[in-house]
């Protein structure tokens, strides 16, 4: 009698019945090292305590092993965990955490992400867990960075040493709703301002705030036809200008040797806080998209937003102001078409000349880019947004919580930073600090202290030595005389 067999099936029962097998080994080698230890530990240093069951998710599935408690003073110890470093979030292997952790940025929601895992692991975690799991991997990337501003501002950071000529820099923002406590507060804040204007207040006003994304990149990539960006690396995150900056400053005083740096410009869609976060070295330019992108969404007619496209073209930047206060007249002047004029003339006011161009008029040379670098137009910012955060935050109808939002973002950023990769020891890592000048003031301490103690040493050897002078003088005035006659030579050898 024949049986149908569906491969389907087969390979589905063969991936639970390694992945359990798995496990059980992982299990019994968790034991049998939790024996050796035991046996080997300093029993009066660690008092056997008995054992406790502990559950560890992998993505083989769940691994159940019992390991021995230790007493050490007043506090219980497992000494397995601390030997093998048994690396986990919560009851999660680092091994599952980063998976999971890339698919959720590789899907477009947490219940995407859940049916996900569940298919590519031997394990099943709940959308309600992966989000938790988020926010405590972005509490931690946050509470870095906090660090490192604060070890900056203390002069704490070890300096980069990478020489560079050039550093270029793209800023955006992606602007998302909120939903629940968030929410309500900007509400409110709305409907207050709404009574103080005497304007009608809207309950289904939209309540958005911005998630900030800065990039800093060394040039392109000679060599790719795609011209992919050389050593990219992001910040991202709900945060102030402020703050925004001195991380900034923070990173990129701790890969690059700044002195080095002849060239530094920024990209933008021409937010106040991107020309915020800028130096004043850096030459700040507004992003050609969202050029483009105001352009046509003021002025209707092809004809006319083609002739100031031409001048952006051509570089006659001097013009662009006159004639669109020309088309005011040209379009009949009508309120709300003048308005939207009036718009595009501040938005072009500044920031339309390509760094290049601000280079030729203060007569400095582009540095020579090192070998496999050139030197293009900037204008990634709108595609690093999409990339980066939109794909991810915006895909359907979505809101979010401020943080919730926040860690999120700072999860894509270190995933596309890492080319796809997030690795939680990485994240975990504490920032390497610079002690030498501690160590220096602790040696002129030591050094003072020393002379200190030899200084009063010599203070009461000179003391002893008069006193003792005085008494034998007392005793043998004859030594008087001879003294006398001994002062010259002492003299000489001063």
């Amino acid at each position: 009698m024949e049986t149908d067999i569906k491969f389907y099936e087969l390979e589905k029962k063969i991936y639970r019945l390694v992945c359990n097998l798995g496990c059980e080994i992982i299990k019994r080698i968790l034991e049998m090292q939790d024996e050796q230890i035991m046996k080997n530990r300093n029993k009066n240093e660690y008092r056997h305590k008995g054992y406790k069951q502990a559950t560890i998710k992998t993505i083989m599935g769940e691994v159940e092993y019992k390991r021995a408690v230790y007493k050490k003073d007043k506090e219980h110890v497992f000494l397995l965990d601390n030997i093998i470093k048994i690396g986990k979030i919560g009851d999660i292997s680092q091994n599952l955490v980063e998976t999971m952790l890339k698919t959720v940025v590789d899907t477009v929601s947490y219940r995407k992400a859940e049916e996900e895992i569940k298919s590519l692991t031997n394990v099943t975690i709940s959308h309600q867990a992966l989000q938790q799991l988020v926010w405590k991997v972005g509490k931690i990337i946050e509470a870095k960075e906090k660090e490192e501003i604060k070890l900056f501002k203390e002069e704490k950071l070890i300096k980069g040493t990478k020489k560079i000529p050039a550093l270029f820099e793209e800023a955006d923002g992606l602007w998302i709703r909120l939903q629940g406590r968030d929410r309500e507060i900007v509400l409110e804040k709305y409907k207050k301002e709404c009574e103080k204007k005497n304007k009608e207040f809207n309950p289904k006003h939209r309540c958005k705030t911005e998630l900030k994304l800065h990039i800093t990149y060394e040039g392109w990539n000679k060599d790719s036809t795609r011209h992919e960006l050389v050593n990219k690396k992001y910040i991202a995150g709900i945060m102030t200008s402020q703050t925004l900056k001195k991380l900034k400053n923070a990173r990129i005083y701790q890969q690059y040797n700044t002195n080095s740096i002849k060239l530094r410009a920024m990209n933008g869609d021409g937010a106040n806080w991107i020309k915020n976060i800028a130096t004043k070295e850096t030459i700040v330019q507004k992003d050609s998209f969202h050029i483009q992108q105001e352009i046509v969404r003021d002025i209707k007619e092809e004809k006319y937003r083609n002739e100031i496209v031409q001048m952006l073209e051509d570089k006659r930047y001097n013009e662009i102001q006159n004639y669109i206060e020309s088309l005011k007249y040209i379009l009949g002047g009508e309120e709300k078409t003048v308005k939207k004029l009036q718009t595009l003339q501040n938005y072009l006011k500044d920031g339309l000349q390509r760094y290049q161009d601000v280079l030729k008029e203060q007569n400095r040379e582009l540095p020579e880019a090192p070998k496999g670098i050139e030197y293009r137009n900037m204008g990634t910012a709108e595609s690093q947004i999409f990339t980066v955060l939109k794909v991810r935050l915006c895909s359907g109808r979505k809101a979010f919580l401020k943080n919730g939002a926040s860690y999120l973002a700072k999860v894509c950023a270190e995933y596309f930073e890492n080319d796809g990769e997030i690795a939680i020891q990485k994240i975990e890592n504490n920032i390497p600090i610079d002690n030498s000048v501690e160590e220096w003031i602790k040696e002129i301490e030591e050094n003072v202290r020393k002379n200190k103690k030899s200084h009063r040493a010599n203070r009461k050897l000179t003391e002893e030595s008069n006193f003792a002078q005085a008494k034998i003088l007392e005793y043998t005035p004859e030594l008087k005389e001879l003294l006398k006659l001994a002062e010259p030579t002492a003299l000489m050898y001063r």
